[in-house]
């Protein structure tokens, strides 16, 4: 790690660079060093390398490998894979992989024991989905997709919230394109109310529509007259209820944007969904 003639020296730097990404203290930075290659780190481990300068060949130290006591060398094979399971007597004594730095663990609740791993037996994988699974917009809902709405997609910084930090790097930004934007909300509270619809893009969730809102009115379909059909009508928010209603567009706008990386541009009519809870399946 620190000899000069080393031929894997390049993967130890002594200085290298911190990317906080938000973050206060140097422990939470991704250290910026060479991802170990491990052909060069196993040929280094294992022979000679030889410098040449000019006219002159310079063989370096032979490799470590020799160097590693029969334990050290065992854990850098394939061995047996192993299961651990509660022992409620705690009479399991192990002791230390590594004395002078680990203590021996005394009146352990756990037993460690092989595993023989499950065989195909003749069998053969086949790799792949099943046939006839659905994807995409087919998908059962639940399973997340990008496709269920029109939208376009750009690199950038944007400043997503990252466990409570914003991002400094860029972000893939998802931009949302409004599929009915310039309809009337009677036209919308026709089209929506009463009907099937999927919520929490793009995790999604079946549920009813059940009225629409916009920033003046809340939209329902009622039935007017005994014998005569359902149609919309609009009601007025209240004093207390125009901010109600503000606030809630704001915070969905913002979740998505800050959180999601996703811009939903102004939130403009708010869906009002009874959300399904479970399907009923009857037996054939």
């Amino acid at each position: 790690m620190y000899d000069v003639n080393s031929p894997i020296l390049d993967f130890y730097p002594l200085d290298f660079e911190q990317d906080l990404n938000g973050k206060k203290q140097d422990w939470e930075a991704i250290v910026k060093i060479p991802f170990i290659e491990e052909r060069r780190l196993l040929k280094a481990m294992a022979g000679k390398s030889f410098l040449f300068l000019f006219f002159f060949v310079i063989q370096c130290e032979k490799g470590r490998e020799h160097r590693l006591t029969k334990e050290e060398k065992t854990r850098n094979t394939w061995g047996t894979s192993l299961k651990f399971r509660y022992n409620p007597d705690g009479t399991t004594e192990y002791p230390s992989s590594l004395p002078g730095f680990f203590p021996t663990l005394h009146h352990c609740a756990c037993i460690m024991e092989p595993f023989d791993l499950p065989t195909l037996d003749g069998l053969h994988l086949i790799p792949g989905l099943c046939d006839g699974v659905s994807l995409g917009v087919q998908a059962l809902a639940g399973f997340p997709s990008l496709k269920t709405l029109p939208h376009t997609a750009t690199v950038g910084h944007h400043e997503v919230n990252v466990h409570g930090v914003q991002s400094r790097n860029k972000s893939m930004i998802i931009h949302i394109q409004n599929p009915y934007e310039g309809q009337r909300m009677e036209e919308l509270g026709e089209r929506m109310i009463g009907e099937r619809t999927f919520m929490g893009w793009p995790f999604l969730q079946e549920g009813k529509i059940v009225r629409i809102s916009d920033a003046l009115f809340t939209y329902e379909k009622l039935v007017v007259s005994p014998g005569s059909p359902p149609r919309v009508i609009s009601t007025p928010h209240t004093h207390q209820g125009l901010g109600h209603w503000k606030t809630k567009a704001e915070r969905i706008e913002s979740s998505y944007s800050k959180r999601c990386g996703v811009l939903t541009g102004m939130v403009e009519v708010l869906l009002h969904i009874r959300p399904l809870k479970g399907i009923f399946f009857p037996f054939l």
